[in-house]
C-alpha cells in the first residue's frame, strides 16, 4: 500500500528527511505543494532518495514542478500528476547507485579474483610492529660500538683548537669597547607650503595643511558727492499768441479762462487761453482769445493754421485756428544725472569702502590672530542715491552701506601645521629648532567657498640627524684621529668628537660594531 506523504509548503529538506524517517510503508510518494522547488536538483533530490533507501522503502514524487520532476527522474524516482495514479498503480524506485552501509563500506562489493585472494590476506597479517621492533634494537647496537683510537683523538685536536681560536678572537674582538660623544649641528631647510584656512574647522588637520578659522563681519558706510556731467535743454519760457474762435450754432457760447486747443497734426501740442470769452448767438460769431503754451520749451513756438483742435465739452460748440504762429517759447542748457555719474560714484564709494574694510575688520581681532587680505569681501546692500538719471541737479549724492566679512586665521594653529609641514621635509630622526622657524606670506590668496588658500615660505633650522649604527660602521678598527676626521667629514658638528677607548693601549677601535657605544648630545641652542 502507498503512503501519500503532504508536504508543507514551509518545509525544508530536513523537515522531509525527518518525516520519511518515521514511515514504515514500502512505498511512500511525497505530494509537494505548488511551486515548492527544494527539490529542484539532483543534490536535494539525492539526499531525499538516500533517506529512503535508509528505511528500506520506495519513494515517489507528486509534483508539476518540470525540474523537480527531471531531477527525481535521472535519480529512478517515480514521478506522478496526481495522488491518484501513486495509489492504484504498481511502481518501484529504481536508483543508479547502491546504498553504502556507513559502518561496512565495503558490504556489496564483488569479491577480489582468485588470483589476489592470498597475496591480500598475507598482506594483511604482516607483523609490522615487530619488524620496527627489530630495527631499532639493530640501530641501538651499532651506535654502541666505540670510535676508533685516530678519531678520538683527532676529535680532541679540533676541540681543543677550537677553545684556543674562540679566546683569542674573545681576546682580541670582545674585550675592548669604546665610547663615542657626539654633538650634532644645525643644517637649513626651506619649505614652500600651501594652506588653506576654512571657518568649519575647530582643530587643524595636519596631513593637508588645513587651518581652523574664524569667519567675522561689520558694517561699513560711506558718503559722496560728485558733480554732475549730463547736459540737457531745459524749458524755461512759455510760448504765447491768439486763436479765433468760430461759433458753430446760434446759441451764444462762454469760453472760460484755461480752455484748451491743441495743434492738429504730429504730437498734440497744448495751449489754455488767458482770458475769459464770449461768442454772439450766431452761425460764424467769431473772437480773438490770447493763448499761452501749457508747457514751457521751443515745441511751443508753432506756424500760422497748426491749431485746429478744442479740447473738452467746446469741440462741439466752436471751431479754433491761429491765424499767427506762437512765439516766446525757449529753453536753456541744465545739468541733469547720467548713469556714467551714478557708476562713478558708486566706483568711488565702493573703494573707499573697501579700503577701510580691513581695518574696519582688524578691529574685530582677537588677540593671536591675522587676517588675510585677501579673504576680505564687501557685500553692498542698497545704495541710496539722492536723484535719478536725467535728473536736473548740480551734484549727485549717494550713501553706500556694505557689509564686510573676513577670515581670522589663528596664529598658534598656523605655526603648528607649519612646524609639520616643514618636519616633514627634514630627514627622519632630524629634529626641527622651533625658534628658528621664519615665515614669509607669498603674495596673493585664493578666496573659494568660504576657505582662504594661501602659500607662505618658511626658513628654519634643523640638528642633524645622526645614524648611530653608520657611526660605529664608520670608525670601527681605525684610530681615534682617523674615527674623528671621519665622522667630522660625514657630520656637521658642533665640537669634534670625543673617543673613550678600553683598554687604552689599544692603537685602534674595536672592530666589532656592538662593542663601540655611541650618544648624542644635543646642545642647548638645537633644543626644540
Amino acid at each position: 500500500m502507498t503512503q501519500i506523504l503532504q508536504i508543507d509548503p514551509a518545509a525544508t529538506i530536513e523537515a522531509v528527511r525527518r518525516q520519511l524517517a518515521g514511515i514504515r510503508n514500502d512505498r511512500v510518494a511525497l505530494d509537494l505543494p505548488e511551486g515548492w522547488a527544494e527539490l529542484d536538483n539532483m543534490a536535494r533530490m539525492r539526499l531525499v532518495q538516500r533517506q529512503a533507501q535508509i528505511q528500506r522503502c520506495h519513494l515517489g514524487i507528486i509534483t508539476r514542478n518540470e525540474p523537480t520532476r527531471k531531477a527525481a527522474q535521472q535519480l529512478g524516482i517515480p514521478v506522478f500528476l496526481h495522488g491518484d495514479e501513486a495509489e492504484h498503480r504498481a511502481w518501484r524506485m529504481r536508483p543508479p547507485l547502491p546504498l553504502i552501509h556507513p559502518r561496512n563500506p565495503a558490504a556489496g562489493l564483488p569479491d577480489a579474483p582468485w588470483a589476489r585472494r592470498e597475496t591480500i590476506v598475507g598482506e594483511m597479517a604482516q607483523p609490522a610492529a615487530h619488524l620496527t621492533r627489530q630495527r631499532r634494537i639493530t640501530t641501538a647496537q651499532r651506535d654502541r660500538l666505540p670510535l676508533p683510537f685516530w678519531m678520538r683523538t683527532l676529535s680532541i685536536v679540533a676541540v681543543g683548537s677550537l677553545i684556543v681560536l674562540f679566546l683569542a678572537l674573545f681576546a682580541l674582538y670582545v674585550l675592548p669597547a669604546a665610547t663615542i660623544t657626539l654633538a650634532p649641528g644645525r643644517k637649513p631647510v626651506t619649505a614652500l607650503v600651501q594652506l588653506t584656512a576654512n571657518p568649519s574647522l575647530t582643530e587643524p588637520d595636519l596631513e593637508i595643511n588645513l587651518l581652523p578659522a574664524r569667519l567675522i563681519e561689520t558694517a561699513v558706510e560711506e558718503q559722496g558727492t560728485i558733480i554732475t556731467t549730463g547736459f540737457q535743454q531745459k524749458p524755461v519760457d512759455k510760448a504765447t499768441g491768439t486763436v479765433v474762435f468760430s461759433n458753430l450754432g446760434t446759441t451764444a457760447v462762454n469760453i472760460p479762462l484755461g480752455s484748451t486747443v491743441s495743434t492738429s497734426t504730429g504730437n498734440p501740442i497744448l495751449f489754455r487761453t488767458t482770458q475769459a470769452s464770449g461768442l454772439e448767438a450766431s452761425v460764424g460769431a467769431r473772437a480773438s482769445v490770447p493763448i499761452e503754451a501749457v508747457e514751457p520749451g521751443i515745441e511751443g513756438n508753432v506756424t500760422a493754421n497748426q491749431i485746429g483742435t478744442v479740447e473738452g465739452a467746446l469741440r462741439f460748440q466752436v471751431r479754433v485756428s491761429n491765424p499767427d504762429g506762437t512765439f516766446g517759447g525757449g529753453s536753456q542748457q541744465a545739468r541733469v544725472v547720467t548713469q556714467a555719474d551714478r557708476d562713478n560714484l558708486f566706483a568711488e564709494l565702493q573703494t573707499r569702502i573697501e579700503a577701510k574694510a580691513y581695518e574696519a575688520l582688524q578691529a574685530e581681532l582677537q588677540p593671536g590672530e591675522w587676517l588675510p587680505p585677501e579673504s576680505v569681501q564687501t557685500f553692498v546692500e542698497l545704495p541710496a542715491f539722492s536723484h535719478f538719471n536725467d535728473e536736473e541737479t548740480d551734484e549727485l549724492q549717494l550713501t553706500l552701506r556694505s557689509q564686510v566679512q573676513g577670515v581670522a586665521v589663528d596664529e598658534a594653529s598656523t605655526r603648528v601645521v607649519l612646524f609639520d609641514a616643514v618636519q616633514r621635509d627634514i630627514p627622519a630622526q632630524g629634529k626641527l629648532v622651533a625658534d628658528s622657524l621664519l615665515v614669509q606670506r607669498v603674495p596673493g590668496a585664493n578666496f573659494i567657498g568660504g576657505n582662504v588658500e594661501f602659500t607662505v615660505t618658511v626658513n628654519a633650522e634643523y640638528v642633524v640627524p645622526i645614524d648611530l649604527a653608520e657611526v660605529r660602521a664608520t670608525v670601527a678598527g681605525k684610530t681615534a684621529e682617523q674615527a674623528q676626521a671621519a665622522l667630522q667629514a660625514r657630520w656637521p658638528l658642533v665640537r669634534p668628537p670625543e673617543i673613550y677607548q678600553d683598554p687604552q693601549w689599544l692603537s685602534t677601535l674595536p672592530q666589532l660594531d656592538n662593542r663601540i657605544q655611541v650618544r648624542v648630545e644635543y646642545a642647548e641652542e638645537n633644543g626644540q
